[in-house]
């Protein structure tokens, strides 16, 4: 159930973060550029200045020298005050030399006093981001959410990483030590930031971290700390997730967890579609090349069949992918184990070819008996860059006349990246793109639209659905509104209902599992089991209210009162209220399901 409550701001959009972040990505780097020549220069001008001041001021009594060396005494502020009128020049240079002075001053202690500097920093600070890790990931992370205004702390365990200068050059606060000690997260001030990142070199590591985090907000008020945590295997990922969703979240500390190469694939896929999405069944099949069944190639088979089966499941059409990987028929039976429905929705087919041998070279199996090239896409997901470019290269050269789009999975979008896709407009390289992963992926809207964010999403565009459905219109109900342009706070109500949705499963006695069966969005409940989760979704509901103070009043809502009719049991709430509660219980099985989970019956 939604209902009006005042705007939040959320991290990074009040205004004076966005001043920081204009000042960050405009301002500082010229300051930065040219500061010094810019303060020696007002040095030499308050020289100058002082000297031609004190001359017409002291009219030919005083030598050149005593006359340079009261110019000299203005940066300490011995030579200012003297009696009667004074010249422009000595009255400019008498305030410019001590400013000089103490800018250089305050840069010389900051300089000395950095370590002690930051403790002063970090007590006003809150609501920022921690970052544990600076490996590629990590480093990317801190520059992204640096330039779009977040106020950064990283903590890093090796001392010499070569991402900690510019880290701090730009403003973020650095520590040197580990993330899994509870100590170093207090120092970052865990317990007052808004969002945690953990993103170390091995899930344990991880995982850890998050299990210190939730101990030092047990007693935090307000709004949760988000704790996003990056798995790398992708079959434990989806485990976590199942468990991180059936557990009811504290109301101190929301977890999340999420796969780079899982959201890489995902993004991939937006940017350079496998096939034409019709609404209509397509006249040919699509007909795929996955170059590298590693975590990022798995993950882009699954999703692509997966969309596939979603949008042409009552037609039956199939699509084929072929696997290109020195063990792709092991890698495949494997795929095939975890994913049994793959086989009915692709027709799979392996070639255990290494990239770097002559068959590969001569690329053969590009071309069928007529001469032709019958794949739709070949994506190159090969975990070494340069075997990458190399491979993707190659096959262009021999699909020249053929325009099949070959996309090559990079970290970045610079060095090789940036060759390969040159001056826009010049490229060479028509049919071959280059796509940088952790580029595309890094990014605060992304990271953020998390396992709890898709839920919270779709709930609410259900919520849409069906007011229109009733007749409703945003100018008679401010809720429908796209989830981009809600309110702060009804995006947390919706994260909130999200939250609880295993608590409210495991009443009925149903679970949840990472997806397996892809008609799992068809899931039916009993009567009384929507009828029972419902209610327990309205009392949610009631509680959250009166926490942010809401309070009963007949009529309609309340803003700025915090009213609302509709703070009473469930057996006196209007039956169209109820029928809210209902909707979204009879969604549940689609909300999960587009998330990458399905429920299913403990008993």
């Amino acid at each position: 159930m939604e209902a009006l409550q005042p705007t939040k701001t959320k991290i990074g959009t009040s205004l004076p973060n966005r001043l920081r972040s204009v000042w960050r990505k405009h301002l500082r780097p010229i300051w930065e550029d040219y500061h010094w020549p810019l303060i020696w220069a007002m040095g030499v001008a308050a020289v100058v200045l002082g000297w031609i001041g004190f001359g017409a001021y002291y009219r030919d009594t005083r030598s050149a020298l005593d006359i340079l060396y009261l110019a000299l005494q203005l940066f300490v502020m011995e030579s200012g005050s003297v009696p009667g009128h004074l010249p422009w020049q000595l009255e400019t240079a008498r305030w410019l030399a001590p400013t000089v002075a103490a800018y250089t001053a305050t840069r010389a202690l900051a300089v000395l006093f950095k370590e002690q500097l930051r403790q002063v920093r970090m007590q006003f600070i809150s609501d920022h981001v921690v970052i544990c890790g600076l490996g590629k990931m990590g480093s990317l992370l801190a520059k992204t959410f640096h330039d779009e205004g977040y106020r950064v702390v990283v903590i890093e365990k090796d001392a010499e990483n070569d991402s900690l200068p510019p880290c701090r050059e730009h403003g973020a606060l650095a520590f040197v030590g580990s993330a899994t000690d509870p100590l170093m997260l207090r120092k970052a001030h865990v317990h007052r930031a808004g969002l945690l990142i953990s993103v170390c070199g091995s899930d344990g590591a991880n995982a850890e971290v998050s299990m210190h985090a939730r101990d030092l907000v047990q007693r935090r008020s307000g709004n949760p700390l988000t704790c996003l945590v990056h798995i790398v295997d992708l079959h434990l990922c989806q485990l976590l997730r199942e468990r991180e969703i059936a557990t009811q979240a504290a109301d101190s500390f929301r977890l999340e967890f999420f796969n780079v190469f899982e959201s890489g694939a995902r993004a991939m896929l937006n940017d350079y579609p496998a096939y034409a999405r019709t609404p209509n069944p397509p006249q040919s099949s699509a007909n795929l090349l996955v170059i590298g069944l590693g975590n990022m190639g798995e993950s882009l088979v699954v999703l692509a069949a997966r969309e596939w089966r979603a949008l042409y499941r009552a037609s039956g059409s199939r699509m084929t992918v072929i696997i290109l990987d020195r063990e792709a028929e092991h890698r495949v039976q494997a795929l095939c184990l975890k994913y049994p429905q793959l086989q009915n929705v692709c027709d799979l087919r392996t070639l255990q070819i290494d990239t770097h041998s002559p068959e590969f070279q001569r690329a053969a199996f590009l071309i069928d008996e007529h001469g032709l090239c019958p794949l739709t896409a070949i994506y190159v997901c090969v975990d070494d860059e340069t075997t990458a470019l190399a491979a993707g290269l190659s096959l262009m050269q021999r699909l020249r006349h053929h325009k099949i789009p070959i996309i090559v999975r990079m970290a970045q979008d610079t060095g090789l990246t940036a060759l390969l896709r040159g001056e826009p407009g010049t490229s060479s390289f028509e049919n071959l793109h280059a796509f940088g992963m952790l580029t595309r992926t890094c990014k605060p809207a992304l990271l953020l639209g998390g396992t709890h964010e898709t839920l919270a999403r779709a709930i609410h565009e259900d919520y849409v659905r069906h007011q229109e459905r009733l007749g409703k219109s945003p100018a008679t109900n401010p809720s429908m509104v796209p989830w981009d342009e809600l309110s702060e706070g009804l995006r947390e109500s919706n994260r909130l209902q999200a939250d609880h949705i295993g608590l409210k499963l495991a009443a009925v006695g149903c679970g949840i599992t990472p997806l397996m069966d892809w008609d799992a969005d068809r899931f039916e409940f009993r009567p009384g089991e929507i009828e029972a989760m419902a209610q327990m979704e309205h009392e949610r509901w009631n509680a959250e209210r009166c926490r942010e103070g809401w309070k009963y009043a007949p009529g309609p809502n309340d803003l700025q009162k915090k009213t609302s009719p509709h703070l009473i049991s469930w057996d006196k709430l209007p039956e169209e209220i109820k029928e809210l509660d209902r909707n979204t219980v009879r969604g549940l099985p689609r909300f999960l399901a587009s998330a990458g989970f399905q429920i299913y019956r403990v008993k």
